[in-house]
């Protein structure tokens, strides 16, 4: 079980930074930070499982490829935001984190205007308008 070794993992890294916190403070941020980054290439594989689902579903379903990018790239943004903002909250940096956070709902917003245009004109169509 991969979550069993990605949870020893972070908290062998919490653990690790927390001992290291009490002699040099900036160590404690750089083990955090590996224990993240280490983390991250582990979703990675996973990231590769649910993309393959992707694929299957927009096979069997008849959708508009752009759709699924874009469904795709707002799924992206919000995951690389999270990481970001945890990172900056962990070094103390929460107003930073929270700009990330800011910048990244409104891509999600720029980036899903066409699924909502899409959503009118299906709308639109059921209507009879």
């Amino acid at each position: 079980m991969d979550i069993i070794k990605i949870a020893m993992i972070g908290l062998a890294g919490v653990v690790l930074a927390l001992m290291l916190r009490q002699q040099k403070s900036e160590y404690a941020l750089y083990i955090s930070l590996a224990t993240a980054i280490l983390i991250l290439v582990f979703s990675v594989d996973r990231l590769a499982v649910v993309m393959e689902t992707i694929r299957k579903i927009e096979a069997y379903i008849q959708i508009d490829s752009a759709l699924i990018k874009i469904l795709i790239k707002m799924i992206g943004i919000t995951y690389v935001a999270e990481f970001a903002t945890g990172i900056c909250r962990d070094a103390g940096f929460g107003a930073l984190g929270s700009q990330i956070e800011m910048f990244a709902k409104l891509s999600v917003m720029a980036v899903s205007v066409p699924i909502l245009l899409a959503l009118i004109e299906t709308v639109e169509g059921l209507l009879g308008g």
